[in-house]
């Protein structure tokens, strides 16, 4: 584990694929993060990748990395299905980890791996990007400081129009709406809304091939009602909304939101906040970074049991 003097936080990558290539970019434009190493199950898929996005090493097997790579943190980029066995291995060779979302599947893997981390004494953290935008963290500011008062409503609207091919419809990859695309808003307003949850409802449409495909999710806090939608058969360009007793919050495109705006409760915009996004990965990468270097097993703005939080949901929306 870093010492809190270290310059850089070097990552490794578990996964060469397209958000890994979108992770690459972010890691440069953080001072204190790099990117050293590069595996994949396939030699050759890593190295093309190593060269096309200046990665010093590269490895044809996950665990060869962890034992010859010179690196301190791992960066989790394959699919759903097998984030809990890549961060398990992680987490064994005493590596901090950020994996994508969703970070597994059940809620008894993410017991298992956040155990696993304390008694190794690894920060471990799931890659909810959203959350660390300069946009959410204003909105989570003016919540936490009254000004829309005590929140009643909050609704969140987002899809995307997957091809048939499209993995969120593939059983085997951890596919589904929910894993996907409602990990976004469930994630965001739970980060949003400072009231404990008491009860989850849902309506889930499966599809062919097994997996949900449309969603309609309510979250019930102390006294907010929050309603989710998502589709994997629309793009929806992810309007929200949280209504409070003094004002309400609008964001748009939310999951990578450029501009939130707060309206008094005369519908009177009374100040607006604005911050382009073109990548939106350095925001997480920076908060890894800190939190390794300060020497915390957990982010405070991503804790370990917001990732439990959302497993939770998921299994009450599915019944389990």
């Amino acid at each position: 584990m870093q010492s809190e003097d270290m310059a850089m936080i070097r990552f490794g990558i578990i996964g060469a694929g397209g958000i890994a290539v979108k992770f690459c970019e972010a890691a440069g434009r953080v001072e204190e993060a790099e990117v050293r190493a590069v595996a994949s199950k396939s030699l050759e898929r890593a190295k093309t990748f190593a060269a096309a996005n200046k990665v010093p090493e590269y490895y044809g097997s996950y665990r060869e990395m962890l034992e010859q790579a010179d690196i301190d943190a791992v960066y989790v980029a394959t699919t759903c299905n097998f984030h809990y066995e890549n961060c398990l291995l992680c987490i064994e060779y005493g590596k901090a980890v950020l994996c994508e979302k969703s970070m597994v599947l059940k809620k008894k893997e993410a017991e298992e791996l956040f155990k696993r981390a304390k008694e190794k004494k690894v920060f471990v953290m799931e890659a909810m990007w959203s959350v660390f935008l300069p946009t959410i963290k204003k909105a989570r500011e003016w919540i936490r400081t009254g000004r829309i008062g005590t929140v009643y409503l909050a609704n969140y609207t987002g899809g995307i129009h997957a091809q048939p091919e499209h993995r969120i419809f593939n059983p085997e990859l951890g596919g589904g709406a929910l894993y996907d695309l409602t990990v976004y808003p469930i994630e965001i307003v739970n980060s949003l809304i400072p009231q404990k949850l008491v009860d989850v409802r849902a309506d889930i449409v499966m599809g062919e091939t097994g997996v949900d495909v449309t969603n309609s999710i309510l979250l019930q806090y102390e006294t907010c009602r929050a309603s989710l939608q998502t589709t994997a058969y629309s793009r929806v360009p992810s309007p929200s909304g949280l209504y409070g007793s003094d004002g309400y919050i609008q964001m748009t495109q939310t999951h990578r939101c450029e501009r939130c705006e707060l309206y008094d409760g005369e519908f009177r915009l009374a100040e607006s906040f604005t911050y382009p996004i073109d990548n939106g990965f350095e925001f997480e990468i920076q908060e890894v970074v800190d939190c390794i270097k300060s020497g915390k097993l957990e982010s405070n703005l991503m804790p370990h049991a917001a990732t439990l939080q959302c497993l939770d949901i998921f299994e009450k929306c599915c019944g389990k």
